[in-house]
């Protein structure tokens, strides 16, 4: 059984199939928003070895009843999309080709890096942060490896749950503008 989506992407409707094998994303609909041709895209994604792969015919719903439509396995959009040379299409739709190759870059990022190196993906949303029990084994390893101070400061900059007794360790700006953490000398004692 198939199941349809519609996904709101850059001001376009987008339309997905949840069906054996993947998800498939309807290439019809994103032409149309990018203004460029979908029958030479189409033909494109089945010359091309790794994109034919994921291309497929299934049958959508529209006004006059269900209509076959190509689409293109989700794992490959990316690889399509990036293949579209920004410069050779309609001076009107560049942005809107660079807006989505933009996202596509921010996507994979992400899912290989996440925001934790520290380096802002454009406007992309925010990674999945790691789970509170892993992050807590994190403070624990920094503090047995690099004391109490480094795993206060990795206490707070993991955003792990805080109480008004910790405010007076938190992070403090230093004099040559780096971040520390003040540990209440009663806390360094019972370390």
């Amino acid at each position: 059984m198939s199941k349809l989506t519609t996904i709101d992407f850059h001001d376009d409707t987008l339309f997905a199939v949840e069906a054996p094998g993947g998800v498939f994303v309807a290439v019809k609909p994103i032409c149309d928003g990018l203004g460029i041709d979908p029958k030479k895209q189409r033909e494109r994604i089945q010359r091309d070895p790794v994109l034919t792969e994921g291309g497929a015919m299934m049958a959508l719903p529209s006004a006059g009843g269900p209509q076959e439509t190509f689409c293109l396995r989700l794992d490959l959009l990316q690889g399509w999309l990036f293949g579209i040379d920004a410069a050779r299409v309609a001076p009107e739709a560049r942005d809107r080709v660079l807006a989505y190759k933009r996202e596509c870059c921010a996507v994979l990022f992400r899912h290989f890096y996440g925001e934790r190196v520290g380096v802002p993906v454009g406007n992309a949303q925010p990674a999945r942060e790691e789970p509170v029990p892993i992050r807590r084994q994190l403070v624990t390893e920094a503090r047995q490896t690099f004391g109490p101070r480094a795993a206060g400061s990795l206490w707070f900059a993991l955003g792990l749950p805080i109480v008004p007794e910790m405010q007076e360790g938190a992070p403090q700006q230093g004099a040559f503008g780096f971040t520390y953490t003040a540990i209440p000398a009663s806390a360094e004692r019972s370390a």
